[in-house]
């Protein structure tokens, strides 16, 4: 029942919160001081609660104390542990809690060596006090004193505190890292950028979506003649990326695959959250998925790209694309296209939002909406074939609401080929989009 409480409570500050994104501008300049003093106490309390329907935490802390002891997570699994007697009564509850205690670990070196060093005597309150001390840092590295609606936004939005905080999910030293590379993008040193970048994809694969901010500043007219900086970015990258598995081989010499076996098996035998299989269904043909989607916002991109004036084609097309958050709309439709929709998966998506000149509350509803798939039918008590299975009215639910966002992002889109198309036919012959042969 508590936990029933605390997460009612959670979706009304989420909604409130939602209502607040649509505020003006003014609002948060004005009150800029009070979000982030109130976001700071979030963090602190929530350091303090338990974990809310969420049992990662507890592989976390016995893979960091494995690690600590000398022995491989990607050799033992915590099955392994279940009949020695000597085990505390610590160890014995942190056990106890883990999901698929047969399997070994998914997560990377960096990650293991995080939790190994932050974990000592299964502080889950240590690791948490990490978090905050390093994201802090990094996002006031990243702001520089300048704190606008987006970035207001990102330090009081529940979902993120809730799954970090309470939680304890590590996709913050993802966040943590990518305004340190935003911030060196912004500098234009992108050799450092792409060793962060590197790392930040060795954390979590779907990071690889960020590779699209290091290509924006190449000028390809230019290409021949800055040819080995870009390769020595390509190095770099390389080198953040590889470093800590070279490390953990180092120390952990009989390592084979670092998880990788596992992390497809992961993806090929669970299925979770799949909110849009639903939707397709409906129609009785196979699960798409958001793949058509995909392929219709590509191929409206292409449109839009050919209807612009070639003078500054480019810049004014990275500006289209930032406002209308079309950066955002590529990472929601890659993370869709997995098998698993875990809901804290999405928040690698939230500096999208934070650089980007948008300010449309449906991507922020975007990322919560998968927050819904802890109504699981065993928690709602009702009959269930696994754990973790969702009753299709939520489901149908979260696909409904998803697809009203999707529709006003797209919206916005062809409202843009409107006005590009009413500037082509009011335009002298030649001076843009198709007429323009020079």
């Amino acid at each position: 029942m508590p936990q029933w409480i605390l997460f009612i409570c959670f979706l009304v500050v989420t909604i409130l919160f939602l209502w607040m994104v649509t505020f003006p501008k003014d609002f948060f300049k004005k009150y800029y001081k009070h979000i982030l003093i109130l976001g700071f106490f979030l963090r602190i309390l929530s350091i303090f609660l338990p974990p809310l329907w969420e049992d990662d935490w507890s592989r976390y802390l016995w893979e960091g104390m494995l690690i600590r002891n000398g022995m491989s997570p990607y050799e033992i699994s915590p099955l392994d542990f279940f009949q020695s007697p000597n085990l505390t009564g610590t160890e014995i509850e942190i056990l106890s809690q883990i999901n698929h205690p047969d399997w070994t670990t998914i997560y990377s070196p960096f990650v293991l060596f995080y939790f190994s060093l932050f974990s000592l005597g299964f502080s889950g309150i240590l690791l948490k006090l990490t978090y905050l001390v390093l994201e802090t840092f990094c996002f006031l590295y990243f702001s520089k004193g300048k704190f606008n609606k987006s970035r207001l936004s990102y330090w009081i939005f529940p979902v993120f505190i809730k799954e970090i905080y309470i939680n304890f999910h590590f996709e913050i030293l993802i966040i943590s890292l990518l305004w340190i590379f935003f911030n060196l993008v912004r500098e234009k040193k992108l050799i450092g950028a792409s060793f962060v970048l590197g790392l930040v994809i060795h954390i979590k694969i779907f990071s690889i979506i960020f590779l699209i901010s290091l290509c924006q500043p190449i000028n390809y007219k230019k290409w021949n003649s800055s040819w080995v900086k870009w390769m020595l970015c390509l190095l770099s990258g390389l080198g953040g990326y590889l470093m800590f598995y070279l490390v953990y081989y180092f120390i952990f010499p009989s390592t084979i695959d670092f998880g990788i076996y596992n992390l497809f098996k992961f993806g090929g035998n669970f299925k979770f959250n799949q909110f849009y299989e639903p939707l397709w269904k409906l129609f009785g043909i196979i699960d798409l998925k958001t793949f058509p989607f995909l392929v219709q916002l590509t191929t409206i991109n292409i449109y839009v790209w050919i209807s612009l004036a070639k003078k500054n084609r480019h810049r004014i097309f990275l500006s289209h694309a930032s406002k209308l958050d079309l950066y955002f709309l590529y990472g929601y439709f890659f993370l869709t296209l997995s098998p698993v929709y875990n809901p804290w998966y999405f928040l690698v998506l939230i500096p999208l939002l934070v650089i980007s000149k948008s300010e449309n509350v449906t991507p922020w509803v975007l990322i919560s909406l998968p927050q819904l798939s802890y109504f699981t039918k065993a928690r709602l008590g009702t009959t269930f074939t696994y754990f973790y299975e969702i009753p299709e009215t939520i489901l149908l639910l979260e696909v409904g609401i998803s697809l009203i966002c999707l529709l006003l992002q797209f919206r916005q889109i062809f409202i843009l080929l409107y006005k590009i198309s009413n500037i082509s036919n009011i335009s002298p012959k030649g001076s843009i989009g198709y007429g323009n042969r020079n």
